[in-house]
């Protein structure tokens, strides 16, 4: 369904006016009335799309975790650890980063907004379930169940502590030198400790 240009108008300035405001002032000090002014609206407006400047938050952390779930389970297809590994890691991987770096003012905005481990633990908790499902699938077998899910737990968490330093210096880092990094970590470091890539 085609969506009203004139609401995306107003949604994009919105997005504009309340980023540009968190690079003058922390998140606490804006009002909806500064918000709206600045992206010429009046305060009806905003409200007919947002209760307060919390639910536009929780829209950026929602069409965050959106757009990661879609590259996830868009990407990564293989129907075996190997196949996966070889063709698919660095490339997923790659258009993560690069999806976060094209989003980082939303992101940023999110942690200057909401405590930043809450919005780690958030994020993680998503990534969790495309792993376990993703293990699940491949019938990817360890000791336990408890070994499976605090082998998920680190995996997600050191990818999420990652990409957040990776974006509050500035993705001054060329992505193809992070998702090496990251698939190093991931393949070499997780994966040979519990032998997965020899499977």
């Amino acid at each position: 369904m085609k969506r009203d240009l004139r609401i995306v108008k107003t949604l994009s300035a919105i997005d504009t006016a309340f980023l540009e405001l968190l690079q003058e002032k922390s998140f606490d000090k804006i009002t909806i009335k500064e918000i709206c002014d600045r992206a010429l609206i009046n305060r009806a407006t905003f409200y007919s799309h947002y209760s307060d400047k919390f639910q536009l938050i929780e829209s950026y952390q929602e069409s965050l975790v959106k757009g990661i779930r879609e590259i996830l389970y868009s990407n990564v297809k293989g129907s075996s650890l190997k196949e996966i590994m070889d063709k698919e890691v660095k490339e997923t991987i790659q258009n993560m980063l690069t999806f976060m770096k094209d989003n980082k003012d939303k992101v940023l905005a999110v942690l200057e907004s909401v405590d930043s481990a809450a919005f780690a633990e958030y994020f993680s908790n998503h990534m969790f379930a495309f792993y376990k499902d993703k293990s699940e699938q491949l019938g990817i077998e360890l000791e336990s169940e408890i070994d499976k899910e605090y082998t998920i737990t680190y995996i997600t968490h050191a990818h999420m502590g990652i990409f957040l330093k990776w974006i509050r210096e500035g993705c001054i880092v060329p992505i193809h030198i992070m998702s090496n990094y990251i698939e190093t970590f991931t393949i070499h470091g997780v994966f040979n400790a519990l032998h997965l890539d020899e499977e």
